[in-house]
């Protein structure tokens, strides 16, 4: 018999680890393929402190690629790895990434929630 599925269960699978923020922004992205280093511009979709979906023209990488994002206003630069690769019709590649850390600064966003801050923890 399989155990029954619980509103609890679901809220708890379906948690993130920051609040997303729909956001348009220009960012640069910088990787490697092909023996070649390349440089696209890319548009954000959705952001959290974590990571977020870039849209690119071409999509030369694949899950676990190590990508650079940089924000061209700030010139602040993060590392990033690849989580999924999605085509969208005519319009390139949709790009999902994780930070190397969290980076809920790299966003121009002047009130980030507070679920953002990562608590500090005596270790």
């Amino acid at each position: 018999m399989t155990p029954r599925a619980t509103a609890t269960d679901t809220a708890v699978t379906n948690r993130r680890r920051s609040q997303r923020v729909f956001l348009k922004l220009r960012v640069v992205a910088r990787f490697h393929l092909l023996e070649r280093e390349w440089v696209v511009d890319a548009e954000t979709r959705v952001v959290n402190a974590h990571g977020g979906t870039i849209q690119l023209s071409i999509a030369p990488m694949a899950a676990g690629d190590i990508i650079t994002l940089t924000n061209p206003e700030t010139k602040q630069s993060e590392s990033c790895r690849v989580v999924r690769i999605e085509s969208l019709t005519d319009q390139g590649f949709e790009i999902s990434f994780a930070f190397d850390r969290p980076s809920p600064t790299f966003w121009p966003i002047a009130l980030p929630p507070t679920d953002w801050i990562e608590p500090l923890i005596d270790r």
